[in-house]
């Protein structure tokens, strides 16, 4: 197999399969990053239990501004939401609150 050869399988929009997640006992669990992308926002419910996020899926964003595409344009193409996120009581971003 040639050097790189594995690169032709990551490719397609696709990235590592690393996240970033926390947690404190004091604000509880915090999304920032997931093998899908970078977490933009939390969805808490009335008892700031989380139960959804929003996620800007960044391989295929940046494989979109490659080919061309308007870089906000290619960022709100590949974003979307996980879970009851429609339904929070509130939205926190996971990097400030």
């Amino acid at each position: 197999m040639p050097v790189g050869a594995g690169l032709d399988d990551l490719g397609k929009g696709l990235r590592s399969q690393v996240g970033t997640l926390y947690s404190t006992k004091l604000k509880g669990p915090r999304y920032l990053e997931l093998a899908e992308g970078y977490v933009t926002k939390m969805a808490v419910d009335s008892e700031d239990r989380v139960i959804g996020y929003e996620v800007v899926h960044l391989g295929k964003a940046m494989e979109a501004i490659a080919n061309g595409m308007d870089a906000n344009e290619a960022i709100k193409k590949n974003t979307s939401t996980k879970g009851r996120y429609a339904d929070a009581a509130r939205y926190i971003d996971p990097r400030k609150e």
